[in-house]
């Protein structure tokens, strides 16, 4: 029969340091938060091998007097509470007394802290929970915390840390975040011996964003404000011209503190939901502040996760302050014109002319995510919506050549003219036959079969751009650009470093010579894993990205051009779908128009 055992000391704090220490980016978290609340408006964060071999964070702030230093390792042991009831109208960031015990714990750990009322300041030594030196030393006010060798006594911990690069890019993530929240310190992000961020105190928001997340997403940004009683909600929210494949570029801060709350996702992105492509999200950096009676922070040691009272009032609340920021700043310039009659030949010429009149003004290619619209509308060979669409339309989906009259259809075909802003109408001559192309879809299949033909050949043509596309990124995206330059540069793209957290595209895919070049490397980035030897292995993935981001659906174009598009997409190996499957053809024979004009049963 197994004994009962009481653990000893040791065997505990690891334990315990499992909730709080779980990875160089926790250990960073809580000591930087140690050093805001001890009103420091200068920190500098150094790092090597992400931080799994050394860590360090020097603040100039309020420091500890030498007889409480040796104190600040002990579990529980904390000047932000003294009572249960402090918890209730807590306004800082720690407050459980067990992250300098738990790091201690599972490192060699040093700290070095000085108060502005004395003359000297402390240095101890802790390996792995154990003190092992405390003198007496020279430093500037603040304190300095070194750690290194993290989970050295913990090994099963230690290997399932991950790689230096993914460590490093959550250390800058984190930092970035808590740049965004303090704007008045100043943070300063070494790794291994290169400043990778930076950021100046006492400045604006608007300025630390770009700082932070890059100025093509700060230009992107409008203001929002509300103010009650019971809530301040304050912030910035993106334009319709600027969105991304994830919610990277969405930020919450919830009284001080960086949070995850998918309901005040939720309110945020439903009053963009019919205004951005599908698939696609917005960006928002957005500060809230409520009674700290209304929120528990106390669930989660990490602190990233907390519980709201009236959280469903509140995600209505922030769903109708944006949606009427977004009505009254951009849908305003919405111009209602008179529909006016066309006749043939003012069709033809405005076709031939590509004269398209936008009802917005935007001048930014609107990029569509087929896969993702694919999966919302039932098109998915894996959905079972999609059985009960093919049921009620079995022969309008063309998905294969024997799905078609004829397999040299093309021949066939008659143009009569565009529906939409992206449709194009044909007649089959010979079949008597209407057919309706995808005009989107149709592109993508032609540029995706030349691209990744061309790459498994290694032969892909790129096109030099006379002026290279500058892209203005934050931190961490930066740094997985340069990192995945060689995985760009298989797929036809030329980036080079530009400095301050730029990048310069100078040559494009000539497939891909007609689309947005920054939205193109946007989806690639989005699209990258964060290790390039992973990411090499999806490179199709990255090249279907790469296409739907190379189309302008709502262009209109000449009838030459239309020929020649039907011509190359009969070369296609597969012309009757869009690489993620979406169909490009759909056809109605004479008898199924008849049939919807009651004409089949007359003679």
């Amino acid at each position: 029969m197994q004994r009962i055992n009481i653990l000893d000391e040791s065997t505990i704090n690891k334990i315990a340091a499992g909730e709080v220490v779980e990875s160089p980016t926790s250990v960073i978290k809580e000591l930087v938060e140690n050093a805001i609340d001890a009103n420091a408006d200068e920190i500098l964060i150094e790092i090597k091998n992400g931080g799994k071999s050394y860590m360090r964070v020097t603040d100039n702030g309020s420091g500890m007097i030498n007889s409480e230093v040796s104190k600040a390792v002990i579990r529980h042991a904390t000047s932000k509470i003294t009572r249960i009831e402090d918890l209730n109208s807590l306004n800082t960031l720690g407050f459980r007394g067990e992250a300098l015990a738990s790091i201690s714990a599972v490192s060699r750990f040093e700290m070095t802290s000085k108060s502005r009322e004395e003359e000297t300041a402390r240095t101890i030594k802790v390996n792995g929970g154990v003190l092992v030196d405390e003198r007496v030393t020279g430093s500037t006010n603040g304190t300095t915390i070194i750690v290194r060798d993290l989970f050295y006594n913990v090994p099963a911990r230690k290997k399932f840390l991950k790689s230096d690069q993914a460590e490093s890019s959550a250390i800058s993530d984190l930092i970035s975040k808590l740049s965004l929240l303090n704007t008045g310190v100043s943070f300063k992000l070494v790794r291994d011996s290169h400043v990778i961020l930076s950021t100046p105190s006492n400045t604006s928001t608007l300025n630390v964003i770009t700082s932070v997340m890059g100025s093509d997403f700060s230009s992107s940004l409008s203001q929002i404000s509300y103010q009650s009683d019971k809530i301040n909600i304050k912030g910035f929210v993106t334009n319709l011209n600027y969105y991304r494949v994830n919610r990277r570029m969405q930020i919450i801060f919830v009284n001080g503190r960086f949070v995850s709350n998918k309901s005040i996702s939720t309110g945020i992105e439903k009053a963009y939901a019919t205004l951005l492509p599908k698939g696609k999200f917005p960006g928002f950096v957005i500060y809230i502040n409520i009674d700290p009676n209304d929120i528990d922070v106390n669930i989660h040691p990490q602190k990233s996760i907390v519980k709201i009272d009236n959280i469903r009032m509140i995600e209505d609340l922030i769903y109708s302050i944006i949606s009427k920021h977004l009505r009254e700043r951009f849908l305003s310039k919405r111009i209602d014109h008179m529909p006016i009659k066309n006749d043939n030949k003012s069709m033809a010429t405005k076709l031939d002319d590509k004269v398209l009149e936008n009802l917005i003004h935007d001048d930014t290619d609107m990029l569509f995510d087929l896969k993702q619209e694919d999966n919302q509308i039932g098109l998915s060979a894996g959905d079972e919506s999609s059985g009960s669409f093919r049921e009620e339309t079995p022969e309008l989906i063309i998905k294969s050549n024997r799905d078609a009259s004829i397999k040299n259809v093309y021949a066939y075909l008659n143009f009569i003219g565009p529906i939409f802003n992206g449709y194009l109408i044909f007649e089959d001559t010979f079949h008597k036959e209407l057919y309706i192309m995808d005009q989107h879809a149709a592109h993508e299949r032609i540029n995706y079969e030349k691209l990744i033909k061309a790459y498994h050949h290694k032969n892909i043509e790129i096109q030099q751009l006379l002026i290279p596309e500058v892209v203005h990124l934050g931190s961490e995206e930066y740094d997985k650009a340069l990192l995945h330059k060689e995985v760009f540069t298989k797929i036809g793209f030329s980036i080079e470093d530009f400095g301050l957290k730029s990048i310069h595209i100078t040559a494009i895919p000539l497939t891909l010579t007609d689309g947005s070049i920054k939205g193109m490397f946007y989806q690639l980035l989005d699209t990258m894993d964060d290790q390039p030897e992973n990411t090499i292995m999806k490179i199709d993935d990255l090249i279907k990205k790469a296409c739907v981001a190379s189309v302008k659906s709502s262009d209109l174009i000449s009838r030459e051009e239309i020929s020649h598009l039907t011509a190359e997409l009969s070369e296609c190996d597969f012309p009757h779908t869009c690489p993620h499957g979406r169909p490009i053809w759909i056809k109605f024979t004479r008898h199924e128009l008849e049939k919807q004009f009651n004409r089949t049963n007359q003679g």
